[in-house]
């Protein structure tokens, strides 16, 4: 058995001990050393619910939040992380988020006993039928990631490469959304490298990875912006990073590409030299 799994292990026993804070340190030491090309028996996600859980038990609310939405990051399909986000916006008096949390852990997983009977309980709370989805008469509905009109009109202005007016958007959404702030961050990235503004790009970049470590997208926006500061062979390691996490991502393949074609112009100039040097010692000599 791996480090990682070692200490899931140990920490999940803390946790049914109760000693949430031991639980936390042990994630905490088990996510540092995940590595995504190990054989894990536990993934991130379930990292992400059970630490957001301890956290929950311990009432460190909002820190047990931020856990919820990094696992419904890695798992838009997670019940268990829309679980653990209605049962805060419980806590904080908001019952209506809360029903729609419900209503995603339980459209996501129907077999959920607690999913179920958590919006149950909000639903006859709330004065509806005990078995009220909204989701399921609308099987349309977006995903509690969906976008709303501040990513819609956030993705038009970018693509009209109206980059200042996506980025006060996406601030706007920032302040208003409850998932997902990663994904944000590292959008208002992209508008930033559309205005050419690194440094601000970078610190929004920085800004969604301690948000989500694990975010595949961000070193891939990472490896963009090692491009265009001419540092290759950094931004290759970027765009590697970001395929270990999510071999899928399209932009983080184009980019390692556009990578490996720089790197391959450079070493046929390179073997060119010492015949461009021969012809030039000749031409001198004559």
């Amino acid at each position: 058995m791996n480090t990682f799994n070692e200490l899931f292990l140990t920490a999940y026993n803390f946790f049914t001990d109760s000693v949430f804070d031991m639980a936390v340190t042990k994630l905490d030491e088990a996510e540092k050393v995940y590595s995504p090309s190990d054989q894990n028996e536990f993934s991130l996600e379930d990292l992400y619910i059970l630490r957001g859980t301890s956290k929950f038990s311990q009432r460190k609310f909002d820190d047990a939040k931020k856990d919820f939405e990094i696992a419904l990051e890695t798992n838009p399909n997670s019940s268990e992380a829309c679980l653990g986000l209605g049962k805060y916006f419980l806590v904080n008096g908001l019952e209506d988020n809360a029903k729609v949390m419900f209503e995603w852990a339980v459209k996501n997983n129907p077999s959920h006993p607690g999913a179920q009977n958590a919006l149950t309980e909000i639903n006859v709370k709330l004065g509806f039928a005990e078995d009220d989805n909204s989701l399921f008469a609308d099987d349309s509905a977006e995903s509690p990631e969906g976008k709303d009109n501040y990513f819609e009109e956030a993705s038009d202005l970018f693509v009209q490469k109206r980059f200042s007016e996506a980025i006060e958007k996406l601030t706007i959404a920032k302040k208003e959304h409850t998932v997902f702030l990663a994904s944000i961050e590292n959008f208002i990235a992209f508008n930033y490298l559309g205005l050419q503004k690194i440094v601000e790009a970078e610190k929004s970049v920085e800004n969604a990875l301690s948000l989500n470590p694990f975010s595949s997208q961000a070193y891939a926006t990472l490896g963009e912006i090692e491009l265009l500061k001419n540092n290759t062979e950094t931004a290759k390691d970027k765009f590697n990073l970001a395929l270990s996490y999510n071999n899928e991502n399209t932009f983080a393949k184009q980019g390692l590409q556009k990578v490996e074609n720089m790197l391959n112009r450079s070493a046929e100039l390179d073997s060119l030299k010492p015949e461009l040097e021969n012809i030039i010692d000749t031409l001198s000599a004559k």
